[in-house]
């Protein structure tokens, strides 16, 4: 799945008036001194409350001495997984949404972001904005049920 219809993302925002308070806020974020506060992750959580896919926020690493000093490994796609996924990082993640995305909406999000994890790819994974992962995947406790 690449993008989230939007039966699903009403378990998140549960009104269009969130919707567009969520969008409008964002939009005051961005047009202020506190974008630069903001984190890949804070701009990955927000595309995922959208439904929209996050993929298209990274580009691939190709530049061959920063792949071959690590830069692969470090890459803003797997930090910000590592970060969206961590109940350590919920208040981190909440703060600039003001009170708009709660934890349990964190929590619901949550379920449908895929973990990629640097030491499952390779660089070569990543051609030219193709991703060998989808950027969501079906919520585990479903995966459980069946």
């Amino acid at each position: 799945m690449n993008s989230l219809s939007r039966a699903i993302t009403a378990r998140f925002l549960l009104t269009p008036a969130e919707y567009c308070t969520l969008r409008q806020h964002w939009s005051g974020l961005m047009n202020s001194a506190r974008r630069h506060e903001l984190t890949t992750s804070h701009h990955v959580l927000y595309l995922a409350l959208l439904g929209k896919d996050w993929r298209k926020a990274f580009t691939s690493i190709t530049n061959p001495r920063k792949l071959a000093n690590g830069a692969f490994v470090g890459w803003s796609l797997f930090s910000s997984a590592r970060t969206l996924h961590s109940v350590l990082c919920n208040e981190y993640l909440l703060a600039p949404f003001g009170g708009l995305v709660t934890v349990q909406m964190l929590s619901a999000v949550r379920q449908y972001l895929p973990a990629p994890r640097p030491w499952d790819y390779r660089p070569e994974d990543f051609v030219r904005g193709s991703f060998p992962l989808d950027a969501y995947r079906e919520p585990v406790e479903s995966a459980r049920d069946a």
